[in-house]
């Protein structure tokens, strides 16, 4: 059967070897660097809720720092290996970091804002017990080597299973590598996933109607999508008297799509939220498809539902899961070869949040994707947004694009123009656009597969967000979500490449 045209690079039959941990012995610490960048981000943005403070601020600048490393690191290597794997010894300082991040996060109390009663003490429960068990699932691993499944302890530490089949000489050095077949850390996840969910739940039955107004202009929106009403054109009170909350009243910031995919949510369970928690926990299982399910590595795709205040972050009704979840949706589709879907997913995606529209540079770049497929997925995204445009041309544009653009700079946003207003500094555009550049050449160095394209995305969102007028907690948890789907391609046996058939060929 003729493979695909396009998915050489990143799709193809999976050899059939031991699952690979990320052991295969590169000089540059990428991994490492992106499980430092998500930890750090995970405690900046959990310092203050989302917040400006001096350590928040401090936090961030050490993950996107890490994110920056990381990506100049990762140039594609010849040959089978993942992108800038790295030793596993250079990571246990790394990976102690993500135990310590998932175990104590929970742990550390904040205000509950508009949660309360006992499911607000069952949620914080239930996400300290999902943290804790993740984080000790970790911390096993990280006490020395796993057994090799012959027995032979001494072989399991001179040998470290490599992506393409063969296997290394560590040189004496303890090597770890995952090994069985993971039928523990398959009932482990589902534990874990079930538990995060519950958390979710708990937090949305304690928390019914949050004062803030992405809530109510999701809800309202999602009911008007029925009755033939344009969200562009809709109040989310019968009036400001009655609103009860600061801010939009009548402006529908997003994309149309982010209320489509919300949808059902609101009209079956009568809350957007648990369709933003279902999103969370399908980004979760399409990582975990993505790569190696067990010991501590099977951890990885928890990160998208298991950090800190992620239950805030659900309570608050942001809407990043939605787009978490399309992204890892379409990169699971083109690792197994189903472009056609991957061109869907990441459509849903632009035509949902406008920032997203930023990682098309990068995916036109991704030889598995493509300039074509860009376009496709470019234009399929107009066409779904285009009955809102064509309805109230005006309106779409004042909401979705000019309100955007007419952000004041706030004190209290986390990111540069944020910290410089307290010491009576404006930064104009000129300082972000220089951000943007670099990170997108650095996005450009590190192209050539998935995980590329997952760490170019993070660090141009990191780009943005740090340069942006208001950043807050949702902003930094997309780019979080790349770094995760990332760190799960570099502990991924890589597809082994299949040549393509020349066209006119059988």
């Amino acid at each position: 059967m003729t493979p695909r045209r396009g998915a050489a690079r990143d799709a193809g039959p999976t050899p059939a070897v031991p699952a690979a941990g990320p052991v295969t012995g590169g000089s540059r610490p990428v991994l490492a660097a992106v499980l430092v960048s998500w930890c750090a981000l995970a405690c900046g943005i959990a310092a203050k809720d989302g917040r400006y403070g001096a350590w928040a601020m401090a936090a961030i600048g050490i993950g996107v720092t890490a994110a920056t490393c990381a990506t100049w690191w990762a140039r594609p290597h010849p040959g089978p290996r993942p992108l800038g794997a790295d030793g596993w010894g250079g990571q246990r300082l790394a990976w102690a970091f993500v135990a310590l991040t998932v175990g104590i996060g929970p742990l550390v109390r904040h205000p509950r804002y508009y949660a309360s009663g006992t499911l607000a003490t069952v949620a914080d429960i239930l996400a300290a017990c999902a943290g804790l068990l993740a984080a000790a699932t970790i911390a096993l691993d990280l006490v020395g080597p796993r057994r090799a499944p012959d027995g032979d302890a001494q072989a399991s530490e001179r040998e470290a299973v490599v992506p393409g089949g063969g296997r290394g000489v560590s040189g004496g050095r303890p090597r770890w590598r995952p090994v069985g077949p993971g039928r523990g850390s398959t009932a482990l996840f589902w534990t874990l996933l079930a538990l995060a969910c519950a958390a979710g739940v708990a937090t949305i039955r304690a928390a019914p109607t949050p004062r803030i107004d992405v809530f109510h202009l999701l809800q309202v929106s999602a009911v008007g999508l029925v009755h033939g009403a344009d969200l562009y054109r809709q109040q989310w009170a019968p009036d400001r008297a009655s609103y009860g909350v600061d801010g939009l009243f009548d402006v529908y910031p997003y994309l149309p799509w982010t209320s489509v995919l919300l949808a059902p949510a609101r009209l079956l369970l009568g809350d957007v939220r648990y369709g933003l928690l279902a999103a969370l926990a399908v980004a979760a299982i399409c990582a975990r498809r993505l790569g190696t399910t067990t010991g501590a590595v099977g951890m990885l795709p928890l990160l998208v539902v298991i950090l800190p205040e992620s239950m805030y972050a659900l309570q608050q009704s942001w809407t990043e899961p939605l787009l978490i979840a399309c992204l890892a949706g379409m990169v699971l589709a083109v690792r197994h070869g189903h472009l056609r879907l991957a061109v869907v997913a990441f459509a849903l995606a632009l035509a949902s949040k406008q920032h997203v529209a930023l990682l098309v540079p990068l995916a036109a770049a991704w030889p598995a994707f493509g300039v074509r497929r860009t376009a496709v997925s470019a234009g399929t995204a107009l066409l779904l947004v285009a009955p809102w445009l064509l309805a109230g041309p005006g309106d779409f544009v004042d909401d979705a694009v000019v309100t955007n653009l007419r952000y004041k700079v706030l004190g209290h946003s986390l990111s540069v123009p944020g910290w410089a207003s307290h010491f009576g500094v404006t930064l104009g555009f000129g300082p972000a656009l220089v951000v943007l550049v670099a990170a997108y050449a650095l996005a450009w160095r590190a192209r050539g597969d998935a995980g590329g394209f997952c760490l170019g995305g993070a660090l141009v969102l990191l780009g943005a967000s740090l340069m942006n007028k208001q950043t807050f907690f949702n902003h930094y948890t997309l780019p979080m979500g790349l770094l995760v789907l990332t760190a799960v391609l570099l502990t991924t046996p890589t597809p082994t490449p299949t040549r393509a058939t020349p066209r006119g060929r059988r």
